[in-house]
């Protein structure tokens, strides 16, 4: 008996997270449904794929040998799939966006305002996520194109670049800095720090400019700079954060300055190699880069560098 796609699916899937309660929740099925699944190929194929036991579930030797002609079964019918949309002439009518909190308040959705007047027929998912997931997604095929932030550990995907610009720093309209067009470390002695968690770069990145500062009751750590905002807002201290946040509408009570010394950010678009972008994909990626040019513009005005490549 031949292997049916959806098993096949399934277990590349599986290869990469090797975890069945993870596998089920991004196909969005039911855990028992995995376990069958991949016992059904391994049946099918007649070879042990998984070592089992009473460690983690790992991959035989077999299964490594094979997982490189499944991505090619699964690539090729998914080009299969993409031309016949095409001569139906559907166009990929649906796209799936991941991207991270940031862009979720306006440049986002601005792009798919745009491209459902050009597409009303358009199906559009979009989920916000952490970095690492963006890039998973994508990877998994969960999503057909992520926004994300420089660096990327993933080797194997298309790295497109959005927007080069630098991180900022928020004060209170009432702080003593308040409308400083520059803002460094030393300005900043008798403040707490407002940044981006320790699982983030940039908080890395923000703790190197204080010279390396280990004293870890200056500094409060969020996940995400609308957060920063926030707290900047009810005076608890001031925020190095991603310049993302001044697309929110409630910042007049937020003064915002340049950050010295710069640290810069990439914000990326990635994607898989095959199957390459659909033409929906494509139109959308147009109106994001001319979001993010309007954006650029914007910032540059508040004196904080910026460009779209």
């Amino acid at each position: 008996m031949y292997p049916s796609l959806r098993h096949l699916q399934i277990f590349r899937l599986f290869s990469r997270v090797l975890n069945v309660t993870e596998t089920a929740r991004v196909l969005r099925i039911s855990q028992p449904t995995v376990s069958q699944a991949l016992k059904e190929l391994e049946a099918q194929l007649g070879v042990s794929l998984i070592i089992r036991g009473n460690g983690p579930l790992r991959l035989t030797a077999d299964a490594q040998v094979l997982l490189k002609g499944m991505d090619d079964v699964l690539d090729n019918m998914q080009s299969l799939r993409d031309r016949a949309a095409r001569l139906r002439g559907e166009h990929h009518s649906s796209l799936s966006v991941a991207t991270v909190h940031p862009l979720t308040a306006s440049i986002l959705p601005r792009a798919i305002e745009q491209l459902l007047t050009t597409e009303p027929k358009a199906r559009v998912n979009i989920e916000a996520h952490p970095s690492r997931d963006v890039v998973r997604m994508v990877k998994e095929r969960a999503a057909d194109i992520g926004f994300t932030f420089l660096p990327i550990e993933q080797q194997d995907l298309m790295v497109r670049p959005l927007l080069r610009t630098e991180m900022v720093c928020l004060t209170p309209i009432g702080h003593r800095l308040a409308g400083s067009p520059v803002i460094a470390p030393e300005d900043l002695r008798d403040d707490l720090i407002i940044t981006l968690g320790t699982q983030i770069r940039q908080e890395f990145d923000v703790r190197l400019a204080f010279e390396g500062a280990d004293d870890d009751a200056r500094f409060i750590t969020t996940n995400h700079s609308i957060v920063s905002a926030d707290l900047v807002r009810q005076g608890v201290g001031v925020a190095i954060t991603l310049p993302f946040v001044l697309t929110q509408a409630s910042l007049r009570d937020i003064a915002v300055s340049a950050f010295r010394p710069e640290i810069k950010r990439m914000l990326v678009a990635v994607y898989l190699r095959q199957p390459t972008m659909s033409p929906l994909a494509k139109s959308f990626m147009l109106f994001v880069r001319e979001e993010l040019r309007q954006f650029s513009r914007e910032l540059s005005a508040r004196g904080i560098t910026s460009s779209v490549p």
